[in-house]
């Protein structure tokens, strides 16, 4: 079974949904639960970066396609973080903050970018555990994947199923938008144009239109004539225009139903979703922060 079919048991259908965005809108949220509710747990989440062997500024975000910086190490050693203002110390021999070998330090710049000291070097790397966002992982489908880009490792299986169950929210969530411009704004022109020929039939069927306009002549006039051959004729043809207006009239209702059916329909199945992701995250991840938490649809 693929995800999308996983998905689709939640939606119905996912044949016309972007999956691939909704898996990873479900991706980002669940790093963000376990990041407000048990950030202990983000190691779960974390790959550890090839070697840095420079000195510049490092952004590590766009590097990486990471959300997170678990930790910074130097040559095997824990890199402590330290405020932007002691940078200057930490580089000046003479300080008692200077930054030793056997005790790194990195700082935050603020545009985010992070700097490393002592400086890393071929013989002296660096490396960062980081937990990648949505973006530096690549999904299969069919294949049930969800693994760290360039990498062999895969999302914790564990967690698969809130991602799934939020990718199933998004795309639902995403017809509920639909369904407002799905609500027609009334009866087409089709209903409008039988029932003004019915009533032009009657009374005005020098106006009527269409083919030999202006040459037609009403029930009205026929009855005047006293013909009443013509008379009973040109009522079957309003007739006709009636149960014409009354058809397209039964499919508006049909459709204003449906449409009422699969409103309330998905409005239940959001609703469901919602309430079985917050059993999921109290038994496996924790009582949550939702201030912390950003609910992409």
């Amino acid at each position: 079974m693929s995800l999308s079919n996983k998905i689709a048991n939640y939606t119905n259908s996912t044949a016309s949904e972007n999956v691939d965005d909704a898996l990873k809108k479900g991706v980002d949220y669940t790093i963000s639960v376990v990041a407000s509710a048990s950030p202990n747990k983000l190691v779960e989440f974390s790959r550890t970066t090839g070697d840095i062997v420079n000195g510049n500024p490092l952004d590590w975000a766009d590097t990486y396609n990471a959300g997170h910086l678990l930790s910074v190490i130097r040559d095997g050693s824990i890199c402590r973080e330290i405020s932007h203002r002691l940078r200057n110390d930490a580089g000046d021999s003479s300080s008692i903050y200077y930054a030793l070998a056997n005790d790194p330090v990195y700082f935050q710049q603020p545009d985010g970018k992070i700097d490393i000291l002592p400086t890393p070097s071929e013989g002296n790397p660096a490396e960062l555990v980081v937990v990648p966002h949505a973006g530096g992982y690549t999904i299969n489908d069919s294949e049930e994947t969800i693994q760290i880009t360039s990498t062999s490792i895969n999302f914790p299986a564990k967690y698969t199923e809130l991602v799934i169950m939020h990718a199933a929210e998004c795309i639902l969530m995403e017809r509920m938008y639909d369904f407002r411009t799905s609500i027609p704004s009334g009866l087409d022109s089709e209903w409008s144009d039988a029932l003004a020929k019915a009533k032009k039939l009657f009374d005005d069927s020098a106006n009527i239109g269409g083919d030999e306009a202006g040459t037609g002549l009403s029930v009205q006039y026929w009855l005047n004539d006293e013909d009443e051959d013509m008379a009973a004729t040109t009522i079957q043809a309003i007739s006709t225009e009636l149960g014409r207006a009354d058809r397209y009239q039964t499919k508006f209702r049909a459709d204003i139903e449906k449409l009422s059916l699969d409103y309330q329909w998905t409005a239940s199945q959001i609703q469901m979703l919602g309430q079985k992701k917050q059993e999921f995250i109290q038994i496996n991840i924790g009582p949550m922060n939702m201030a912390g938490v950003e609910e992409e649809v």
